[in-house]
């Protein structure tokens, strides 16, 4: 990958984000973020939710620094054990959050609005691995899609800096799981019987 930027520059940044971090890193715990390495340009931290009994860790994610802060962070969702990146098929939660949908003008003229469901995990097929479609984030800014909101809007605003990107994946990919989805696949393997008879 093509670098803009001085590494020495963006390691001095990297290495202020992980120093907020460890700042307040026992709250972070709390929370269920467990930062599990952080080694110029990346960050690896895997996330629990509490309310799941017992607690479930819902997922890993890999964030690279690389050319920060000239470039935001890139974001991948992973398995918490192998670091794999999931497929969208994959992913273990749902990243939704609640927008207002605009209305036909009848309704707009009396101030009405409607409430939809926007997927914040996007990929184009099943198969592709998804990115994060949230401003802070390299994919996002990267993508044609997202062409009028570029990354100088946001930078030195506090988007894309790693606790808000934490924030954020915890708010949306953890925070809303309330319990587990359990699906059972009974398999005969025999009969059971009785003493043989004599």
């Amino acid at each position: 990958m093509e670098t803009y930027v001085d590494p020495a520059v963006s390691r001095a940044k990297f290495e202020r984000e992980i120093a907020l971090y460890r700042q307040i890193e026992d709250a972070h715990l709390r929370r269920g973020w467990w930062l599990l390495k952080a080694s110029y340009p990346e960050v690896f931290v895997v996330f629990a939710c509490q309310r799941t009994k017992p607690t479930a860790i819902i997922f890993g994610a890999l964030l690279d620094f690389t050319d920060y802060d000239f470039r935001p962070p890139s974001v991948r969702l992973v398995h918490p054990l192998t670091r794999v990146p999931y497929k969208f098929k994959e992913l273990p939660t749902v990243f939704k959050r609640t927008v207002l949908a605009p209305n036909p003008p009848e309704l707009a003229a009396q101030g009405l609005m409607s409430v939809t469901e926007q997927i914040l995990m996007v990929a184009h097929h099943e198969d592709d691995i998804p990115f994060f479609c949230i401003p802070g984030v390299r994919e996002y800014h990267a993508h044609p899609g997202h062409s009028g909101d570029i990354w100088e809007l946001h930078r030195n605003t506090g988007v894309g800096t790693l606790n808000f990107l934490l924030t954020q994946m915890s708010k949306y990919g953890v925070e809303p799981v309330t319990g587990f989805n359990v699906a059972m696949n009974v398999v005969v393997t025999g009969f059971q019987q009785t003493s043989p008879p004599q």
